[in-house]
């Protein structure tokens, strides 16, 4: 196994703490828990990690409603997952289940979640409803939409 070596850090430095947290931004968007757990992992203090997160809060980095809206619309827009499964990953990503409740309601009435079923059965040729059960849909919200299906 090859040996990487990592830079020895301060874990009550709040600038190194900042640095490694806005380098993390650079791959994707993070909820506060998820920020919180990879500067603990990465050890910093309690303390630090604190302020940091509080200081990615005041500069608008850290927020959980834009991170879960976000996240949600590319769940369901691009990877076709369903609200079950948006919520039980946004859950699993340390997300307030009332900010995922409203996300998901905001979501979903910005979509046209007809079209976007329509598009994803294009692609399959087993049982619609079956399908779209898996992939994370209510059976109510499948049984509601008019996606040319039985």
């Amino acid at each position: 196994m090859a040996y990487r070596y990592r830079k020895k850090i301060d874990p009550n430095s709040e600038s190194e703490a900042f640095k490694y947290a806005v380098r993390l931004f650079k791959y994707r968007i993070r909820s506060e828990a998820e920020m919180r757990k990879r500067l603990l992992e990465r050890g910093f203090s309690e303390e630090c990690v604190q302020k940091t997160i509080e200081e990615l809060k005041n500069k608008g980095f850290v927020n959980d409603e834009k991170f879960s809206y976000l996240f949600a619309y590319d769940e369901l827009t691009l990877k076709h997952h369903g609200p079950r499964i948006i919520k039980m990953k946004l859950k699993a990503l340390g997300v307030n289940e009332e900010i995922i409740e409203k996300s998901l309601k905001k979501v979903l009435e910005e979509v046209d979640l007809a079209e976007i079923i329509r598009e994803m059965l294009k692609k399959v040729n087993i049982n619609p409803k079956e399908y779209l059960l898996r992939r994370g849909f209510d059976p109510g919200i499948i049984d509601e939409i008019d996606y040319g299906g039985e």
